[in-house]
């Protein structure tokens, strides 16, 4: 009988699983229920937290979503504004250069014409001098003694009859 069980064997091994089973469930089955509940509560509360947790993500996911959005848009404006600006300064550039190059060009005109007067009156100047000598000299050349004294008694005779 050594190596065989008896039913009796079996009976005593059950009472005695029986009762150690009674014995964990009269001293260790409240504090073992309640480790469970708490531990049961704490996974309960964690998996609550990892739930909100995940709603928040995906609300900022969407939330980002819609800003990187909006971003591609108020970068494309940006460049829109950017490019305007640019052409407005442009524009204004060329404006001005216009403006200047005009003035540049009466500023032009005016010395040219300034010139051509001051030239003229030289040139005028000079042939009145030129004739003025040749004048001088015609009458040096044909005015003899005789002319010269008739002309200055007529001279004098002028000057008695003004007075």
């Amino acid at each position: 009988m050594h190596g065989e069980e008896t039913w009796l064997s079996w009976v005593f091994k059950l009472i005695n699983f029986v009762v150690l089973v009674a014995v964990l469930v009269k001293f260790g089955g409240k504090p073992l229920k309640n480790y469970l509940q708490n531990r049961s509560k704490a996974v309960k509360e964690k998996v609550e937290e990892a739930d909100r947790l995940q709603k928040e993500a995906e609300a900022l996911k969407k939330e980002y979503e819609a800003k990187l959005a909006k971003l591609d848009d108020e970068i494309e404006a940006f460049k829109a504004s950017i490019f305007a600006q640019t052409e407005r300064e442009k524009q204004k550039i060329l404006d001005e250069a216009n403006e200047s190059a005009a003035r540049i060009k009466q500023q032009a005109a005016a010395t040219y014409q300034q010139e051509i007067r001051e030239m003229t009156n030289r040139i005028k100047g000079e042939i009145a001098k030129l004739t003025m000598e040749r004048a001088q000299k015609l009458v040096a050349e044909r005015l003899v003694q005789k002319d010269h004294d008739r002309l200055v008694e007529e001279f004098i005779q002028k000057l008695r009859s003004l007075n």
